[in-house]
């Protein structure tokens, strides 16, 4: 049983970890323990921290010795003596804010719940479990129900929160985070992951002081700049070691993510939407539901969180038939012809595609009505045959016989002034009353809170998608959100505006995947700009950044694998010298930083020699056949990203075969780099080592290779990269 029930402490076992909580003399939620697995032990004592000078005292009779600013609580409000960052934080109806939460009632739930309306980790095999804790305010019928779902083979925890108005008038929600993590330790590093456009997901480590740490997003995506995942770990925690806690929040608009130490020498975690012009209105009898956070607590160090993250996110979190299917190998249009889609250009470059094993071939931007530049159509989904120049159905029929799936690029959530759409429903824009909205990449964003101009999107999409052979659609977002105004709501609920746009975006997503099942959708905003466990929910592969660069891309894509799955990163070989650096690299370094993702091309096919293409063929071939490898096995950084080199590996399930990867991406000066210390093998097992290609004469222990490593015997230098294959006697 993983939930637990006993008199007044409620106990969430998985695998290796235990998560306990209890109902305490003053009655409120407190927070018992969260780290390795208890076994049956309770930490019950730890409720009650002592009494401080200053505290607020109880004002029910209760002891003071746990009053709410020194206790560790499960979720607490805005009001009630606790001085730390309040999850919740509301007016009612008279204006007070004030609000106090006591237990109130507990109960199992058989089946994790979906959340209406939002992602969220599902469970149709039933192997979680769910416990409802509600807790009430002490004056108002207000309650909110904390919701813990298990999962036990992931180690992983999940969280969520409702809050239900039942006091008989209006309540203003103006913060409702998700979670609420209260540790009795203030010795941690506080770890997240950011960047900006073609740099994304950088990894910044800060250790806690007496000030606050926070990362957050206001740009109503996650955006480029602060990733919704973050990590507080020991000091001396390392891949290998260490005690550390992760926090991946399940959604896409704005979030914030802070951790502050106390007077007592205790930290506070809190994780939700952002509350900067956040307001909901919350009506008698309605219920605002928050998004999920997803927790993981390793005690192996940074590998054991990502390997329960990668194991969650593929079980649980993808759906449909690309959960577990192989993804396909494609190639994108857009750096190969930019704007210029035409059709003879396009089968010319699918010709080539073919002979190196692509899957599927897909169009890009431009393929629509009157797209020749960023500047127009964006909102007038209708293929542009002129400029095609053959029917969209001709070009997808003359790819399929090459043996081919089509793919096709949208951008749903934007338009652009010069569109006939916009000419028809101008008010169908996030844009303030009088005020000319804010152009970015000479575009606007549609109100997605608005159910027309989602309902009108969704016809457009269905008509091309009904009418022709795709399997695949790219759905990108090239701006932030500005000028966030509906004119579909009243004054007084403009503060929902930037959640019901993400409730939109999600409702346009899920009726796209009910209506074709079998579709591989592919987000993308600008890149990595939107990568987050939301839109995994619906789109379970995301282009990692605009930068393809393989020097850079080793560094972003190092970020992104601390929570989410490889086959999650959409990564592609491009040309050389690069368009974003202009840099030059090898064509097998290209490949070979590519395989750590979805694996596929981008580039003009039909400027390559038949020397690189045979090349390309090879190369997919290998990535075919090590395809389950990448998808499926276990994850491993093999070094820091500040290193001279950076080096990763799979190892499959039963530890037969491994695969890592090297690239230099510094030059050598008398320097040979050794792959160290390789994991995840069976210590006694022989293994065979072939390196890029070429078997090494011997054979070696899983010990020797974990705990010596491999010596290339070769310099490597700036931009090369090597790959070595281990498979078991």
């Amino acid at each position: 049983m993983s939930v637990s029930i006993k008199e007044n402490i409620i106990t969430l076992d998985t695998k290796n970890t235990t998560y306990q909580m209890a109902v305490n003399a003053n009655g409120y939620l407190a927070h018992l323990y969260y780290g390795s697995r208890l076994d049956g032990s309770s930490a019950a004592d730890c409720s009650m921290l002592g009494y401080h000078s200053l505290v607020p005292l109880a004002y029910d009779g209760c002891s003071s010795e746990l009053s709410p600013d020194v206790c560790p609580l499960e979720y607490s409000a805005y009001g009630n003596g606790d001085f730390r960052t309040a999850p919740l934080m509301l007016s009612f109806s008279d204006g007070s804010s004030v609000c106090d939460l006591r237990f109130e009632d507990v109960k199992r739930i058989e089946k994790k719940p979906l959340l209406k309306g939002l992602p969220a980790l599902h469970d149709e095999a039933g192997k979680s479990e769910s416990v409802e804790i509600c807790l009430k305010d002490k004056i108002y019928d207000l309650r909110v129900y904390l919701l813990y779902t298990a999962f036990e083979e992931c180690d992983v925890l999940a969280r969520s929160v409702r809050v239900e108005n039942r006091t008989g008038g209006d309540i203003v929600l103006n913060r409702v985070l998700s979670t609420c993590l209260d540790n009795y330790e203030c010795d941690y590093d506080f770890i997240s992951f950011s960047g900006k456009p073609n740099y994304e997901r950088s990894l910044n480590r800060i250790p806690l002081r007496e000030l606050k740490l926070s990362c957050e997003s206001r740009r109503g995506t996650s955006s480029h700049q602060n990733n919704p995942f973050v990590i507080f770990c020991s000091k001396d925690c390392s891949e290998k070691s260490g005690e550390c806690c992760g926090a991946a929040f399940v959604y896409s608009g704005n979030f914030t993510a802070s951790m502050e130490k106390t007077q007592i020498g205790t930290t506070r975690f809190v994780m939700g939407i952002n509350p900067e012009n956040f307001r909901f209105v919350l009506k008698d009898g309605e219920s605002f539901q928050a998004p999920e956070v997803i927790h993981t607590f390793s005690n192996s160090g940074f590998s054991g969180l990502t390997h329960n993250y990668h194991n969650v996110i593929r079980k649980h979190l993808f759906r449909g038939k690309y959960a577990d299917a192989p993804r396909p190998i494609m190639l994108n249009s857009w750096e190969a012809t930019y704007f210029d889609v035409n059709c003879e250009k396009l089968l010319a470059i699918a010709k080539q595609a073919k002979k190196i094993g692509v899957d599927t071939f897909v169009l890009d931007d431009g393929w629509f009505l009157g797209r020749q530049s960023d500047n127009s159509s964006l909102g007038d989904w209708f293929a542009d045959e002129e400029r095609i120049g053959c029917p969209l159905s001709r070009l997808i029929s003359g790819i399929n016989e090459l043996g081919m799936k089509f793919g096709l690029w949208f951008e749903p959530e934007c338009i652009s002034e010069n569109s006939i759409l916009y000419r028809n429903h101008p008010e169908w824009v996030l844009q303030a009353p009088d005020r000319k909205g804010m152009l970015g990449r000479k575009q606007w964003v549609i109100d997605m809170s608005n159910d027309d101009a989602v309902n009108a999107i969704f016809d457009m999409m269905c008509d091309i998608l009904d009418n022709n052979n795709i399997d695949y659609i790219k759905w990108d977002f090239n701006r932030y959100l500005t000028d966030v105004y509906s004119c579909r709501l009243p004054a007084e609920r403009q503060g929902e505006v930037l959640h019901r746009y993400v409730l939109g975006v999600y409702s346009l997503l899920e009726k796209i995947n009910a209506r074709y099942p079998d579709l591989l959708i592919e987000s993308c905003a600008s890149g990595g700009g939107r990568y987050d466990c939301g839109m995994l929910y619906y789109a379970p592969q995301i282009w990692a950044s605009d930068n393809t660069d393989p020097l850079d891309r080793v560094n972003i894509q190092y970020g992104t694998s601390f929570c989410y799955p490889i086959i999650s990163v959409g990564s592609h070989v491009t040309a050389s010298p690069n368009h974003t650096t202009r840099r030059n690299t090898p064509l097998l370094t290209r490949s070979n930083v590519a395989m750590a993702g979805t694996y596929g091309f981008e580039l003009d096919l039909t400027t390559l020699s038949d020397g690189e293409i045979e090349i390309l063929k090879k190369e997919t071939e290998f990535y075919k056949a090590h395809a389950s490898l990448i998808k499926d096995g276990d994850y491993y950084r093999l070094t820091s990203n500040n290193e001279r080199y950076i080096a990763w590996q799979f190892v499959s399930e039963d530890k037969k075969h491994a695969l890592a990867v090297l690239v230099q991406t510094r030059n050598n000066i008398n320097y040979k780099p050794i792959i160290r210390r390789l994991e995840g093998l069976n210590a006694n097992t022989k293994y065979r080592v072939i390196i890029d290609g070429a078997e090494r004469e011997g054979e070696y222990t899983g010990t020797a290779l974990m705990q010596i490593g491999i010596n290339l015997r070769t310099i490597k230098y700036e931009g090369e990269s090597t790959r070595i294959e281990i498979e078991a006697i």
